[in-house]
């Protein structure tokens, strides 16, 4: 079940949150409980056998949480390190057993199938031990299971930490309807699901057939490789950032409150201020459960670069068990090592209008040109688009359009054919390259759901935020109907169901 389904959005949403709040009028443990068994549900709908995955995690993640809490300061570090393998090597096999052996057999790895939000649920309940061993807090298992399950954030994040929902939680204020939080949640969930299916959606039609020719070792031109790059990067932005934004406006509907997972990342002036500010709750996890107990910057810059390094790596591998992926984190880590060096030469001079967007250009493109690994099928893809985009591509004239705008537009002379068939190629179109340009200037231009709707859970830091002004979202006449056009215009497209592109890490 998809978020931009109409079975979940007419039919699970509703049941789930109107029999969250029924129960709750009876018990707090019985809502939290049905909400549980909803997420359970929901998790199932994808692949039932799989399901008993997360009920085996969540009963021994509780069971080792619980013996840490009666332990002493010794038995309980004990119990954490035991967590954290456990979890990990779980992880390792079902995501990770097939590239390793594939190293040492000299072969080329297999897609493994991984359980749905494997990743994410395991990063979540390794953060929970870690807390639990600092604060030997007490938790009751229906409560435990819910912030694990809770369906929002179960398959692509935010990674929430239990200090930021268990608190929520416990609150029994939160378990009455709040039509402010209702308010609210439909609005953001409505502009994460137009990022998605409007946006996100239409740049993938362009995206694919680039990259799809690029893993048979076609030929391409430039611009194609460019564009696809730069389309793919939008791409990325719009489905992820909107997964995220649906679901804290999901979180809201029942009163919870989800950390912010980006802040208008794009923009971003360094590689340094983009990490910050792109899936900030993987990057924070990163930092405090790689970065840091590696000795994070203790030891001298030598020690603080390799640390660095090793952590975009290893954030890399994350991601899925392919060499792109280990190659885009590396790429990271120097980008990252770069960024530094250049901050410690420069000092804290304040940089100028055209040094901002120096920085600005710099970190976008370097961010696109890591990206073509990222999405590639495989080291061979990405050298294919590499030779392309450096102008190498060998891309012979073009016998089909890949949109019919273009052929039309050349037979009523809005373009040449030597500029469509010659310039663009068979993989690339004057269409994809309006919808880009589109995506990208609403990318720096608009105001970001967050700054729209000034929801600030979880805010990173406080210097990104531009003022919306008289866009700024409230409860009004006008903010009601624009969400009902907006919203009928996604539901027109909602025949088109496709996968968050998250789901396949």
């Amino acid at each position: 079940m998809l978020f931009n389904s109409s079975e979940f959005i007419f039919v699970f949403l509703p049941l789930a949150v109107l029999l969250h709040f029924a129960l709750a009028r009876w018990s707090v443990t019985a809502a939290v409980t049905a909400t549980t068994l909803t997420s359970l549900l929901f998790y199932a709908w994808w692949s039932p056998p799989f399901v008993l995955l997360p009920i085996l995690s969540i009963a021994a993640n509780f069971l080792i949480a619980q013996a840490m809490r009666r332990g002493d300061d010794g038995t309980a570090r004990r119990l954490l390190i035991i967590g954290i393998v456990a979890n990990l090597a779980v992880l390792g096999w079902f995501k990770y057993g097939d590239f390793l052996l594939s190293i040492f057999e000299g072969r080329k790895p297999n897609t493994p199938e991984v359980p749905l939000a494997l990743s994410f649920t395991t990063f979540v309940q390794i953060a929970f031990l870690a807390d639990v061993w600092r604060r030997r807090d007490s938790v009751n298992f229906p409560t435990y299971a819910m912030f694990v399950a809770f369906f929002p954030h179960l398959i692509a994040g935010p990674i929430v930490r239990w200090d930021e929902l268990g608190p929520q939680l416990r609150d029994r204020a939160r378990y009455r309807p709040d039509w402010n939080n209702i308010a609210l949640g439909l609005t953001i969930f409505c502009l994460g699901l137009a990022k998605k299916v409007l946006i996100a959606d239409n740049l993938a039609r362009h995206v694919g057939p680039v990259f799809e020719a690029a893993a048979r070792g076609e030929a391409l031109t430039a611009a194609a490789a460019w564009g696809a790059a730069y389309a793919y990067t939008v791409q990325l932005y719009f489905d992820f950032s909107g997964y995220s934004d649906m679901a804290i406006g999901l979180g809201l509907l029942f009163n919870l409150r989800l950390p912010i997972n980006f802040a208008a990342p794009l923009r971003a002036t360094s590689i340094i201020d983009f990490w910050r500010r792109w899936h900030i709750t993987l990057s924070r996890f990163l930092r405090d459960f790689v970065y840091v107990p590696l000795g994070g910057t203790a030891g001298g810059r030598a020690r603080r670069t390799a640390n660095l390094f090793l952590t975009m790596v290893l954030g890399g591998l994350w991601h899925g068990a392919n060499w792109t992926f280990v190659l885009w984190g590396a790429f990271h880590g120097v980008l990252l090592v770069i960024n530094h060096a250049w901050r410690q030469w420069r000092g804290r001079r304040t940089p100028t209008q055209a040094g901002r967007f120096a920085g600005w250009a710099a970190t976008f493109t370097a961010f696109v040109v890591g990206l073509v690994v990222f999405r590639a099928a495989d080291l061979s893809a990405a050298l294919t688009m590499f030779q392309a985009m450096a102008g190498f591509g060998g891309a012979p004239r073009a016998e089909a359009m890949n949109v019919a705008w273009d052929a039309w537009g050349m037979r009523v002379g809005l373009v040449s054919e030597d500029f469509v068939r010659t310039w663009l190629g068979a993989n690339w179109s004057v269409v994809g390259t309006l919808w880009t340009a589109a995506a990208l200037a609403i990318v720096l231009l608009v105001p970001d759901t967050m700054e729209l709707t000034n929801y600030r859970e979880g805010e990173p830091h406080s210097d990104w935020r531009r003022n919306a002004g008289a866009l700024a979202w409230r409860r009004s006449p006008v903010w009601a109907v624009g969400l009902v056009v907006l919203f009928v215009a996604v539901y027109a497209n909602l025949l088109q169901i496709s996968e968050f592109l998250y789901y396949q890490f």
